[in-house]
């Protein structure tokens, strides 16, 4: 935060349709030499006219110069999912449904590939100020509802039981192994 060390109220930040900097994201929490194992994370890009208020604010949003000669820099959050305190709100939409995510494992099934749309609400966590004096607002998944994308088949065949046996194998028959 670049003004004073007041800690007023800020708003949770609405974003509908986000923009995704996927090559910086990782829902999935992988470790790799940016993200620890388990961090799950995004990061949003912000359009320059909200972003220089989001900084004013407070907001961690950092400026990224543009990878080709000529094209503007790239203003990004990266955006946490936490499940530790208090679980964030998230639903997968498919099909016409809507799923809850209710353990970080899932959150692997979101991937540019199969990502329509995603649209969040993201909650403002002061930290600071550091022995240096430094002081921000990070942000953190509040809600969040992703539409995925689903095959062909998978929308074809959506409404069918699942169930965890095949039919043709019909039960096991002991094996003499299996006599104790």
């Amino acid at each position: 935060m670049t003004q004073g060390t007041s800690r007023e109220w800020v708003d949770d930040l609405e974003i509908a349709n986000a923009n995704i900097k996927w090559g910086f994201s990782r829902f999935a929490g992988q470790a790799d030499m940016y993200n620890e194992e388990g961090d799950h994370n995004f990061v949003v890009i912000i359009p320059p006219e909200e972003a220089a208020q989001l900084r004013e604010i407070g907001w961690n949003v950092k400026e990224k110069m543009a990878l080709e000669e000529g094209d503007p820099p790239e203003n990004h959050l990266q955006v946490r999912i936490s499940f530790r305190k208090e679980p964030p709100l998230i639903y997968f939409i498919k099909n016409n449904r809507r799923f809850s995510v209710d353990h970080p494992s899932e959150l692997k099934q979101i991937k540019r590939a199969t990502c329509e749309n995603l649209d969040v609400i993201i909650q403002p966590s002061f930290w600071g100020p550091r022995p240096d004096g430094s002081h921000g607002i990070s942000a953190y998944v509040k809600e969040m509802y992703v539409t995925i994308r689903e095959s062909r088949f998978a929308s074809q065949y959506s409404d069918f039981e699942e169930v965890h046996s095949s039919p043709a194998s019909g039960p096991r028959a002991p094996r003499q192994d299996d006599e104790g």
